[in-house]
């Protein structure tokens, strides 16, 4: 597995995250949708340009992938050893155009079509989520585990609609059925902008569980990875292995991911 220093990843994030808030956080809302996607693009074409370079200059043997906004290319992704950079520069960045904060940074390292690393990093409040393959997972440098709760009943769990439910109606659909069937059973449901973040919030036992319908498999894989180093579990939405190309998503513990699972039917 090609070797990340962290901290070094740690200073770039933290001080574009900084530059985002402040080119970004501080506008009024988007007056329509048009408007939002413009400003959408604009910070991720912004961010991209700033990531790819540093990335580049100190791992020069490590490609990008060129699936990683693109579901239907992540279905015939091949499971080449060529390691490749997955990034979601503004990850929930609908959140940072409107002016609040559940958006974050994500990145991951992907070898022989699985993640090894990945990193998440919330500006707003300075965390910083990482993990590497055997190695566990890590909040600011602390390590990380899923929380311990087993029933349904006291949980937390955080879920996300698709980003444009009029273009996506049987996901739209999916994700109401499945808010239905949790929402009555569980102490709360939460959702929180940035699929990565929420992921990484499973992986620390700030949250309990999380489900999505989907096929966007690249945008849960940093988060993914983070779940499975803290000790969780992390498949698609059947219940089948989590990988590129995978259709939705369930990560928990054992017993938490065992009780969505059922109850999504």
């Amino acid at each position: 597995m090609v070797q990340v220093n962290v901290n070094e990843l740690q200073e770039l994030f933290a001080g574009l995250g900084e530059q985002l808030k402040q080119k970004y956080n501080h506008r009024t809302a988007p007056r329509n949708r048009e408007e939002m996607f413009a400003r959408f693009s604009e910070a991720n074409v912004w961010a991209t340009g700033q990531f790819t370079p540093v990335l580049q200059r100190k791992y020069p043997d490590i490609q990008w992938s060129y699936a990683d906004i693109d579901p239907e290319l992540q279905h015939t992704a091949s499971a080449s050893k060529q390691a490749y950079w997955v990034l979601d520069p503004v990850d929930g960045g609908v959140h940072l155009h409107q002016g609040f904060s559940s958006w974050s940074m994500a990145l991951c390292l992907m070898e022989g079509g699985e993640p090894v690393f990945s990193l998440v990093y919330d500006p707003n409040r300075r965390e910083l989520f990482h993990a590497a393959r055997g190695q566990g997972a890590f909040l600011n440098g602390t390590r990380i585990r899923v929380g311990e709760k087993s029933a349904l009943h006291d949980a937390f769990l955080v879920t996300a609609p698709p980003s444009l439910p009029d273009e996506e109606p049987l996901t739209a659909q999916l994700a109401a059925d499945g808010i239905s069937k949790l929402l009555p059973r569980v102490f709360g449901v939460r959702m929180l902008g940035s699929v990565a973040l929420q992921l990484a919030y499973v992986a620390s036992g700030k949250m309990d569980g999380y489900w999505e319908f989907g096929d966007d498999s690249y945008d849960r894989m940093a988060g993914a990875l983070l779940v499975r180093e803290a000790g969780g579990i992390v498949t698609d939405i059947r219940g089948e292995s989590f990988t590129v190309g995978s259709s939705g998503i369930i990560a928990g513990n054992a017993a938490m991911h065992a009780a969505i699972r059922h109850t999504l039917g």
